[in-house]
């Protein structure tokens, strides 16, 4: 009864995020176990072990814990099997005790094997391995609430590896399967159905500011929070205040960002979570940023990236290196931010579950640092917006190359996010489309044709715009505008699922009546650029060695 109940305690322990605990108690136990010589129990505390690492993202605990865990069924099923007389005789446990533990542990470790999957971005095995945990039979009703919970919580898991891969498209099925059986685990009452609602509400909230709902978002994560609240689960609470804290900065509340981040943190920083705790990080640098304190900024965005390095996000290594990026741009250190952008493009060759909308926005970036160090030439006045160099002059004229190498950037890739807008049925999925991603980068667009005074380009886009719809700037009276600037949402920036394909639209590709050469360029140059290669752009940046400033 003592290891019965240290293995409950152990269990809660876990559920409430104290897993140091919870480990210290499962590894007292083993030995216990093995004097007992009870080989069910010993599957139980390994089962929980890995479990704790799969948490913890220690996955070589993980797998050690599958391994040994599958060594015993294999034993016991080569005895039930008779293969095996010569361990027969010291078998103390009914034939249908060794068939209630090798179906119950076969699913266990199905379950476990499918989140490391996942969480190592094998999305087809860990399908492979759900649809293994499903099919798991067994005759057994003591287990199949628990063989329920397995099924959801594994395709939970699914569904987050996926989003953290930005495959937001492919977790909607996945997140459709959990969703139905929510509100079900929230009625129920008992500590590891609270433990599924409060895991897949704030999972499936968190999608939902990342696809750009919202709305949606808002009850998952607040029903979350108070079931995590009267759990007194610190860590589920936190972690429900920071996508609050996304979804405020989404909306343009910054105070309030900085009011839920700030509540957060400590909870995060004790439970030493480091993806929360870089995302905590790129909150603090962003609200810095907007204040005008860039070494603070920097310093923040410098904590995010070094624990992303440490658990080896690459997607999300890329994106702080392009919001750190700013920091050079607005230090006038352009060959630095180049730099920046050329080490998040090598990620994103590396890295084999890449998108062209990660491209599309790697692109806009270096166009904005072209852009940037053009308007610098120009001798542009932040305060009135005017620029005070002479057309005749040396760095006129150099500041008009870099903005045709700017719009030769932004432009293709503005276009090629806006035809997926232009392929949207729906029309909320086509006003999320445009809100976050069309409309930043065809406003980047715009505004670098008219610096470059370029009339024609700005003709025609204007005349695109026309043709296709304007976007809506009505926001409401109680809704907050969103926070202005490019810079403040290169890391946090939306992909709303109906158009997170991972090629090239091209069968959505810009119509116009009457073509011109200078239309037809930016359009062929915005299907055809090898998005996948490094852009020769990169390499003729001044400073880089291989061009004179």
């Amino acid at each position: 009864m003592t290891i019965i109940g240290d293995l409950e305690r152990a269990r809660h322990l876990a559920l409430a995020a104290q897993e140091e605990s919870a480990k210290e108690i499962l590894l007292a136990l083993l030995a216990q176990v093995e004097e007992a010589d009870r080989d069910d129990l010993a599957c139980e505390v390994l089962a929980q072990l890995a479990e704790i690492y799969l948490v913890r993202t220690a996955y070589d605990g993980v797998v050690e814990g599958i391994r040994r865990i599958r060594e015993c069924l294999d034993a016991y099923t080569e005895i039930r099997a008779g293969r095996r007389p010569d361990l027969a005789g010291r078998v103390t446990m009914s034939e249908r005790e060794i068939d209630h533990l090798v179906c119950r542990y076969t699913r266990r470790t199905e379950f476990l094997a499918a989140g490391l999957a996942a969480a190592n971005g094998d999305h087809a095995g860990a399908a492979a391995h759900l649809r293994t945990l499903i099919e798991t039979a067994g005759d057994f009703e003591d287990l199949a609430g628990e063989h329920r919970g397995l099924i959801c919580h594994a395709r939970i898991l699914i569904a987050r590896g996926l989003c953290d891969d930005d495959m937001y498209a492919d977790s909607v099925p996945v997140w459709t399967e959990v969703l139905g059986l929510l509100d079900e685990y929230a009625r129920r009452g008992d500590v590891e159905s609270d433990h599924l609602f409060v895991h897949g509400a704030l999972s499936y909230g968190r999608f939902c500011v990342e696809t750009g709902r919202l709305d949606e978002a808002q009850p998952w994560l607040r029903r979350a929070e108070a079931r995590a609240g009267a759990r007194e689960w610190r860590l589920a609470g936190a972690r429900a205040q920071l996508e609050r804290a996304a979804a405020r900065w989404a909306d343009g509340d910054i105070a309030e960002t900085q009011t839920l981040v700030h509540q957060a943190y400590p909870a995060i920083a004790e439970h030493v979570r480091a993806h929360d705790v870089s995302r905590s990080w790129l909150y603090f640098g962003l609200i810095r940023f907007r204040v005008g304190a860039l070494d603070e900024a920097d310093e923040c965005w410098g904590h995010a990236e070094r624990h992303w390095r440490e658990i080896e996000k690459p997607l999300h290594i890329h994106r702080i290196l392009l919001q750190r990026s700013w920091i050079a741009i607005m230090g006038g250190d352009f060959a630095a931010a180049v730099e920046k952008v050329a080490e998040a493009r090598e990620l994103l060759d590396s890295y084999p579950r890449h998108s062209w909308l990660q491209y599309a926005r790697l692109d806009d970036q270096l166009g904005n640092i072209w852009r940037a160090d053009a308007l610098a030439d120009l001798g542009l006045d932040p305060n009135t917006g005017t620029v005070s160099a002479d057309p005749d002059s040396r760095e006129y004229r150099s500041a008009m190359v870099k903005l045709k190498q700017a719009a030769d950037l932004k432009v293709p890739a503005a276009l090629a996010v806006d035809a997926v807008r232009y392929s949207i049925s729906d029309a909320g999925a086509r006003m999320r489309w445009a809100r976050c991603v069309s409309a930043p980068l065809l406003a980047g667009a715009f505004a670098v044709a008219k610096e470059w005074e370029n009339a024609a380009l700005v003709s025609e886009l204007i005349e695109y715009h026309s043709a296709r719809g304007a976007f809506t700037t009505e926001l409401g009276d109680d809704r907050p505008r969103p926070v202005e600037g490019a810079w403040s949402s290169i890391a946090t920036a939306a992909v709303p699922v109906e158009g997170s394909w991972r090629s090239w639209p091209r069968h959505h590709r810009c119509r116009r009546t009457a073509g011109s050469p200078a239309w037809g360029r930016y359009r062929r140059f915005g299907w055809t650029r090898p998005v996948i290669r490094s852009c020769a752009v990169i390499e003729s940046w001044p400073g880089s060695g291989t061009a004179a400033r």
